[in-house]
């Protein structure tokens, strides 16, 4: 019957079916895909891919019987002629209509008693087996992960060691988006008036794939992040690494820290290696968030990825990009042409150009990409070396101070007048005296300092952190630099 049926349709409509058809079907065979969801690699991927496996063929083979049915039942009983008769007009029929239904609820309980128990039994790590915990937030359009036990702050590459049971607590700062790495475990939202929590452990070592899958603005193809399973020996030595501070730079790479300190630090950090400076980042994101909704159109300062150890990295731009320097001078120079929407390029002052790109020389560029890259772990007894002697060892306080706000304040505050998560600091020296009754300008600052939530300047919330490891020195070329703004 079919072969009679098939020559009376038209050649080409035929054919504009079956192509289409055909590369679906030959694209659903294809293997070695980053994100292929039945190369599973730890337990929670397993039995979500056995419970999706159960399911499937539950539904393939009503497919085939229903799809069957209906068929032969068009062929077998098709009117051939106008000549026909009617056929009998049946109505109701008990014996069927129970069939139909009995057989449906069957296979709905066939399916729900195997989804129910996974659902409880992916809901938890095993009992009994350690645990670690770490947080992921979802920003427009990146992945920001912090390690609370480890106080390590890092975004879009996610380290775990092979074998651990890690638990992952979700949220949002902006819109829902969806946290989702095919190989290791399903998707769960990640929404920004509650905490989700799912877990997975990495059976073996590798780069996994994850993207976000919830539609979350203009960049949300584009918003990728990696996790990356290592040996237990390997990770630690990550850790260890994100304790310590960065090498210290010399000829291009330390013109490119002066650039980036007056040119991207209001929005991204570089020191989380320091002592505090897990809470600090979390005000600090808190803050330029604030900021950034207090004027959504002409802000200058937007939460962004911490860039801690940046040269350790494999990839950057949330993961669609290798981490090379060609490319990262492409990224600073034009951030659009490789991740377009990006608000990097809407809001940072640098990019507010006739052409959106950066206003910054060729060679200026080139250095702050071989700086970045020169962020990698030291060695832990050498600090770095990029400021000057301070004052108490007999050198330039002012410049000892400049340097100390480079480093550790200009992420938030401008030397002008000018607005970031915190107010500008021109003329502070003038107006420092009369902020507090009976604190001096001296006093005032140093109190903001040591003790920033003492006295709050209206307009502003009590988010700046403190500076634990600010010695005398530090402090005291602070506010000797600080008095010279005007």
């Amino acid at each position: 019957m079919l072969s009679n049926l098939l020559p009376r349709l038209p050649r080409r409509k035929l054919l504009l079916f079956l192509v289409p058809a055909a590369a679906a079907f030959i694209a659903g065979c294809s293997t070695g895909n980053p994100q292929d969801t039945f190369d599973t690699a730890g337990p929670v991927a397993d039995d979500q891919a056995a419970l999706f496996k159960f399911i499937f063929w539950i539904a393939l083979v009503v497919f085939v019987i229903v799809e069957f049915g209906i068929i032969w039942i068009t062929l077998k009983y098709r009117r051939r002629s106008d000549s026909d008769p009617m056929p009998v007009q049946t109505h109701g029929n008990t014996k069927l209509e129970l069939t139909w239904t009995f057989i449906p609820t069957l296979i709905i309980i066939a399916i729900a008693i195997p989804t129910v128990i996974s659902i409880w039994d992916l809901s938890d790590p095993p009992a009994g087996e350690s645990v670690m915990t770490i947080e992921a937030v979802g920003h427009q359009w990146w992945f920001e992960f912090k390690y609370p036990e480890e106080e390590i702050v890092t975004a879009n590459e996610l380290r775990v060691p092979v074998g651990q049971n890690v638990v992952v607590k979700l949220s949002s700062q902006d819109v829902i988006h969806s946290f989702w790495v095919p190989k290791l475990f399903g998707k769960v939202d990640m929404i920004p008036i509650r905490e989700n929590e799912l877990w997975f452990r990495a059976d073996e070592p590798g780069e996994f794939f994850g993207q976000c899958a919830e539609f979350c603005g203009i960049a949300h193809a584009l918003m990728r992040f990696r996790v990356i399973a290592e040996p237990v020996e390997d990770y630690n030595a990550w850790v260890a690494g994100m304790r310590k501070p960065p090498v210290a730079v010399s000829g291009g790479a330390a013109n490119g820290q002066t650039l980036f300190a007056a040119n991207c630090s209001s929005c991204h950090s570089i020191d989380s290696y320091q002592a505090g400076a897990f809470d600090r980042e979390e005000a600090l994101q808190d803050g330029r968030w604030q900021g950034w909704l207090a004027d959504i159109e002409d802000a200058r300062i937007v939460s962004a990825p911490n860039l801690t150890h940046f040269g350790t990295r494999l990839t950057f731009a949330a993961g669609i990009r290798d981490l090379d320097r060609a490319t990262l001078i492409d990224w600073i120079d034009d951030p659009s042409s490789i991740k377009p929407g990006t608000r990097m390029q809407e809001h940072a002052a640098v990019y507010q150009t006739s052409d959106g790109t950066a206003n910054l020389r060729d060679s200026e560029i080139a250095d702050i990409a071989d700086y970045l890259l020169a962020l990698v772990p030291g060695d832990a007894d050498i600090a770095p070396t990029a400021t000057p002697a301070n004052g108490g060892g007999g050198g330039d306080p002012v410049a000892f101070g400049q340097a100390t706000f480079a480093a550790n304040c200009s992420a938030c505050h401008n030397t002008t007048s000018a607005t970031l998560v915190g107010p500008g600091l021109a003329g502070i020296a003038d107006r420092a005296g009369s902020q507090v009754p009976g604190l001096s300008a001296d006093d005032y600052i140093r109190q903001s300092i040591n003790e920033p939530t003492a006295f709050v300047v209206d307009g502003f919330g009590p988010v700046m952190p403190g500076f634990p490891q600010f010695g005398d020195d530090e402090v005291d070329g602070l506010i000797a630099y600080l008095k010279t703004l005007n």
